[in-house]
This record gives structure tokens, sequence and C-alpha cells, in this order.
């Protein structure tokens, strides 16, 4: 009798079960049809001040006029030149943005001292932007200086080469949604120019940033080490614990040197509202003093279907089932 009545549970497990398969599998359907046919929100943001606390917010001027890169003359760009406090608001800054919820307003809350750009993508279905100085003035009528050097990243004036972070070029990213994220750059009037990356898990915490200065010297040929790190007060430890958290919060990278990799190209697993640093340089060709790179990156993210995850779960729900099967008698 008690046989009986556990082989009726065991049939009963079974059929919900199979229900439960039956709809992970069509939310699993779903969920990539939505990815197909919903429309995502990606919005771009600029900083629009360049050096020495100009104001580049009303340049209507296409850098590229002339066949070299005109903004600014090469002097490095991204400077917040501080913080005045408005309306209760610590986030609203010297510099002047595109994009954010106010003319001088950081991405994110963002505190720190220097930053260019940022890309955030909601509707939780991922999605498609682009930086670049003509995204900027599509978007917003203004030429945002997007530019780096050729060897922010790594420069090959210098045996053994190291990076110049004087030139390097910092941005956000932040979407609503789990999912892969790919980058690829590519220069607009230069030939030949490659990009290093760097990626970090979090925002920069620091109050000041100093940068002039080497980094990057062994281009992580042989793995992360201090290193690695652009240095010059540039804190993702907020912890205080030191270098290695820092390291520890670097969730992918370019690799120099002898055999390069990731280099133009690179992807990373992103959380869903989770913000990342993305650090971008020119990696070893010719110019590492003047940011006259200018450079088009486009940002992609193919989420992961939440429905995917009740799938696995119904499969581990399954072979529990299959472990308390009665015994026949």
């Amino acid at each position: 009798m008690n046989f009986t009545h556990e082989a009726e549970q065991f049939m009963l497990q079974q059929k919900t079960l199979s229900k439960a398969i039956a709809y992970a599998l069509a939310g699993v359907a779903l969920s990539a049809g939505a990815i197909t046919n919903a429309s995502a929100s990606v919005t771009t943001m600029y900083n629009l001040t360049t050096a020495g606390a100009a104001d580049n917010s009303n340049n209507t001027t296409n850098p590229t006029t002339g066949g070299t890169w005109a903004l600014h003359g090469g002097n490095t760009d991204g400077w917040i030149y501080g913080f005045t406090e408005s309306a209760g608001d610590p986030t609203n800054t010297v510099a002047k943005w595109a994009g954010t919820t106010g003319s001088n307003h950081t991405p994110f809350g963002y505190a720190a001292p220097h930053l260019n750009w940022a890309v955030e993508i909601t509707g939780g279905n991922g999605g498609t932007g682009e930086i670049s100085t003509f995204d900027s003035f599509n978007r917003y009528e203004v030429y945002a200086d997007i530019d780096t050097a050729k060897g922010a990243w790594s420069d090959n004036a210098l045996t053994g080469a190291g990076g110049w972070r004087h030139d390097l070029e910092f941005g956000l990213f932040k979407s609503d949604t789990s999912g892969t994220v790919s980058l690829s750059a590519q220069g607009i009037l230069q030939n030949g120019t490659n990009f290093g990356f760097t990626i970090f898990k979090g925002m920069s915490s620091n109050s000041s940033y100093n940068h002039h200065g080497a980094w990057n010297a062994n281009n992580n040929a042989s793995g992360l080490t201090s290193a690695s790190l652009p240095g010059g007060f540039t804190n993702f430890d907020p912890d205080g614990a030191g270098p290695q958290t820092a390291i520890g919060q670097i969730v992918a990278y370019s690799i120099g040197g002898g055999s390069p990799s990731n280099l133009n190209n690179i992807t990373f697993n992103a959380e869903a509202g989770q913000i990342y640093t993305i650090v971008l340089g020119g990696y070893r060709n010719g110019s590492w003093g003047e940011t006259v790179d200018g450079y088009k990156l486009t940002v992609s993210q193919v989420p992961v279907p939440g429905a995917i995850w009740l799938f696995g779960s119904a499969l581990v729900g399954l072979v529990g089932l299959k472990r308390r099967r009665p015994h026949a008698a």
C-alpha cells in the first residue's frame, strides 16, 4: 500500500515537473523572441569640457575636416575640474556633459576627477551603441572630444614599452540586464592604430588623479600585476586593502608583447545594475604624448535570458526526483 502511494506521488511530481520544463522552454523561446523584436534603449554620455576647462559644448565643427584631428591641439581631455554642489547634488561639476541628468552632472553619480564618456543600456534586452565624436553630434549636436594617443596603452618608442596614462580614455558601462558585452574599437583618420583595454568592475572613488606617468610596463604578458593598474591614484579599491584588491576588480584585459590578444576587440560578462570602468588607449603605434587619434568604439550587449536559469533549475529538480524514485514492489 505504501509503495502504491509513493508511486502515485512520484507520478504527480513527474507531471508537475514536465509542466515546469515546458513553461521554462516556452520562456526561453519568448525571451529569445523578445531579444529580437523588442527595442532597447542605449544612452551615450559625453564630457564636453576639454583641456584647461575649455568649454566644448557648442562645438559644431567636425574635427576630421581637413584630414587631421582638429580638437584642442592634442591636450588631455576628460577632466571634471572639480565639483560645485548645486541644490544638494554633489555630482554637479565644472565640466559640462551631454546625455546625463543635467548639463553639469556626471553619469551614475561618478565622483572622481577624470572621465570621458559613459554608456547605459536599458529595456532588458541588451542593445548596441557607439561612442564617437559623430555619435555625440548626431545625438546632441556637439562634437565631443573622443580621442586617445597611439601609445596610451603601450608605446613602441620604448624598449619593453609601457603605457602613458596621460592619454588614456576612461568610460563607464551599465546595463539593466546581465549578459555578454562586446567592445570593438577602430581609428577614424589614422591607419594601423590598435587599441588596448583594461576593464574594471566598479568606479574610481578617489578624489585625485595624477595622469602623468608610465604604467602597464609588461603589457599583461605575464598575467595581471600591480603594473596592470593605471595608477596615479586611480582607485578601484574602496576598502583600501591595496593593489591586490584593485587587481581583483579587473574583469577583462588586453595582452601586449610578443603574442598580443584582445586588442581592438574584447568581451566581458556584465551583471545587471553593475557599473564597469573601461580604460582604453592606443597600442604601440607611435605618438604617445598627443591625443590626436580619434576613435569609434562600438558597445554591444547580448543578454542572458532569465528563463534559461528557470530551465536549469527544472533539470536540477528532475535529477533530484530521480534520486528519490520509489523502489518497485
